[in-house]
């Protein structure tokens, strides 16, 4: 057999058992029995390794867009049921019909995975930003749109019985590493700033009033929100969702209003 074809195979055994960002020259050139400077030879990269493999998986009709959703589509299944700590990617990857080794190819742990879940999440509500405010400050009452809006953010948590949003104090409440802390960090300043353009723009409109700064508020209308969630989280018999939506909306209209 050519030495390529014992790198290519090394490769693919590899990737079954360990995350593609943890396989090195000197792994795959132990397997398969050449040096290592001949295996960058062929590849010249990590990347190029990478990509190398999803050409063979694209080959025998894998789909590495499909792959990739069905994983992250099983762990929102495998995190609701079992939680942070007692979700492991093999049974990520059992509840999604995979092998380990794919889930590990998409995702070097299990705290990857859930910031994958986590950036998705944030991006799909960024993505509704736009639409949301349009429906509110379009409306003959604002008020009104508002609390409709509270009523259906309350009501999806009541509905998935609060796991996706208590998995995620979970996750933040029990992590303290720094590449965590970066992306969150990377991913809520996103969405802050999104938020914060377009309460600028409503400004500039006068539909909010420009007493306050739009960055600011931006922080503050989802602490709100979020800070509701945690407290129903903690004592539901206190915190009335399906009530609480009326109050809540005269409260943020209140402090929003444009001043004439």
């Amino acid at each position: 057999m050519r030495p390529i074809d014992r790198i290519m195979d090394a490769l693919k055994k590899l990737s079954l058992d360990q995350p593609y960002d943890k396989i090195t020259y000197a792994d795959v050139a132990k397997e398969a029995g050449v040096h290592w400077t001949t295996v960058r030879r062929h590849f010249g990269s990590k990347e190029h390794m990478k990509k190398i493999l999803l050409d063979n998986q694209g080959a025998k009709n894998l789909s590495y867009t499909d792959t990739r959703t069905k994983i992250l589509e099983s762990a929102e299944r495998t995190f609701a049921m079992y939680g942070y700590e007692g979700t492991s990617l093999d049974k990520v990857a059992e509840n999604a019909g995979l092998t380990k080794g794919a889930v590990y190819w998409h995702f070097s742990s299990k705290s990857d995975l859930f910031l994958t879940l986590t950036e998705r999440s944030l991006k799909e509500l960024i993505k509704e930003l736009p639409h949301q405010s349009k429906e509110v400050f379009d409306s003959v009452s604002p008020v009104e749109a508002l609390k409709v809006l509270f009523e259906n953010e309350f009501r999806a948590c009541a509905e998935d019985k609060n796991e996706k949003t208590l998995l995620f104090f979970e996750f933040i409440s029990k992590r303290r590493d720094k590449e965590i802390k970066d992306k969150l960090n990377a991913s809520f300043s996103q969405l802050f700033l999104e938020s914060s353009e377009i309460l600028k723009e409503l400004q500039q409109q006068n539909r909010v009033t420009s007493n306050i700064d739009p960055n600011a508020l931006s922080v503050v209308l989802h602490a709100l929100m979020n800070g509701i969630i945690l407290m129903y989280l903690v004592s539901p018999d206190s915190v009335p969702l399906n009530t609480i939506a009326n109050d809540v909306s005269k409260v943020v209209w209140k402090g929003i209003a444009p001043k004439n």
